[in-house]
């Protein structure tokens, strides 16, 4: 899921900003019993919105400091940097791979959902029972996170700020104009399931004279139908497991690019986040960072009225489905386990300044309590039209099943995305692209049986 955050950039460096000039909104404030080390603290990450975080938010909190170089002060001198890496390409991994093998003073790190049990299931993330983090304080969360930063004997090894619960999200506007949809149950209806969906891209395409798409492309649907697979990618013999999911996904790949019935724009590209500024695509499949970061971002708006900003609408979609989280997890060698277990607690833990984050944020918590004491106040999203969507979110949570999550998904996943555009495109029949498919998860990673 490279690049998944790409305006997390510019967004913490506003962040930044705002915390230094005197900007920032009122801080919550929670009590700093970590007594000083005198050496400093260092994250690895792929991007700077945790570090956004931590100065927007934690910061202020404990009572420290922003430096003008961007390093993050402590109120007991202490101080926290950061390394980043971007994700592109394997980048990040590769990087902190080879950081974790150097014995690198790593004190605290980051995980995607694609790869989170490469690294719980290493020597080189500790157990958060030893950092003084229970089970039982995290009976708040939502379980599939919990199980997800698991190792193979069953150790909790990381712990999330987020629940990733995706919903299909399409302008309203659009929907009214070709399909005469005009609340988000009658659209609802339109995409309850694939085949619903597939003839309501068609009568999308028929309507707009092929103007508007309901989707981008078929990249997008396979972030939902890649989280119905019952089992992994590779199981428990190492062997590469190719089941009726995912031929399923090439026929129906397809179907969607013979009839033309996507904007053909590559998930990340240009045209993909440009189509939710413009009328080119009618719905995008978005977890909850994806409204929070790109879709606000890209709206061409900051209120309602302003370029489609406040047209969207939420609805459950075809199936329910995770997309991504980030789970933080403590370096084998971190030397200031209490001051990882204060941040841990504030961002993962800690209802109160979960709940805070949330609100000032419009990220989804991982905090059963605090999203609930939202939804009780009353929330709504203006960019949403003034909807709930996290109630829906809440539905989505609960369904949300990681058994066919591995240590290898984001690579294997990618190597399929290549092999099924070579197969629509007709540069390939079924049998060579599946062969390629292999071939290629083969030369990726050895050790996995493709026969």
């Amino acid at each position: 899921e490279f690049m998944k955050r790409l305006l997390a950039l510019v967004v913490a460096v506003l962040m930044l900003a705002a915390l230094q000039l005197g900007f920032a909104e009122e801080a919550f404030k929670t009590e700093f019993a970590v007594e000083a080390t005198g050496k400093t603290f260092h994250i690895y990450s792929w991007n700077d919105e945790f570090q956004g975080m931590l100065a927007k938010y934690y910061i202020p909190a404990v009572g420290g400091s922003v430096a003008e170089d961007g390093s993050l002060l402590l109120p007991n001198g202490d101080k926290i940097e950061f390394v980043i890496n971007p994700n592109d390409n394997g980048v990040y991994q590769q990087k902190l791979d080879a950081a974790l093998a150097a014995g690198e003073q790593i004190d605290m790190f980051l995980m995607e959902a694609d790869y989170i049990l490469k690294y719980v299931d290493s020597e080189y993330t500790v157990a958060l029972e030893s950092v003084g983090i229970t089970e039982d304080m995290m009976k708040e969360q939502y379980p599939y996170t919990i199980d997800a930063a698991k190792d193979s004997k069953g150790v909790i090894k990381g712990s999330s700020w987020q629940a990733a619960p995706g919903l299909f999200l399409y302008r309203r506007s659009l929907a009214e104009k070709y399909l005469n949809v005009k609340t988000p149950e009658e659209m609802q209806e339109k995409v309850k399931d694939w085949d619903s969906f597939i003839d309501t891209a068609r009568k999308v395409n028929e309507a707009s004279k092929g103007e508007t798409k309901l989707i981008a492309s078929n990249g997008d649907a396979w972030q939902v139908i890649r989280t119905a697979r019952t089992q992994p990618w590779v199981n428990e013999s190492l062997k590469l497991v190719i089941d009726d999911q995912v031929k399923w996904y090439f026929d129906f790949a397809k179907t969607l690019f013979t009839e033309n019935l996507t904007a053909n724009a590559a998930p990340w590209s240009e045209a993909w986040n440009a189509g939710i500024g413009n009328d080119s695509v009618l719905g995008y499949f978005f977890p909850t960072w994806g409204i929070q970061w790109v879709m606000t971002g890209n709206s061409g708006g900051k209120k309602p009225g302003e370029g489609t900003y406040g047209d969207w609408g939420a609805v459950n979609g075809p199936q329910p489905y995770y997309w991504g989280g980030t789970w933080l997890a403590v370096g084998q060698k971190c030397e200031n386990l209490p001051l990882a277990k204060s941040i841990i607690e504030y961002f993962t833990l800690n209802a109160a300044s979960m709940k805070d984050y949330c609100l000032k944020s419009k990220d989804y918590v991982n905090n059963k309590a605090a999203v609930q004491a939202i939804i009780d106040d009353g929330f709504s999203f203006d960019f949403l039209g003034g909807q709930d969507h996290y109630k829906l979110f809440q539905e989505v949570t609960s369904l949300i099943d990681t058994s066919a999550m591995s240590a290898y998904d984001q690579n294997i996943n990618i190597a399929l995305d290549t092999e099924v555009n070579a197969y629509i495109r007709g540069e390939k029949d079924l049998d060579t692209a599946l062969a390629d498919f292999k071939t290629a998860v083969a030369d990726l990673f050895p050790e996995i049986s493709v026969d």
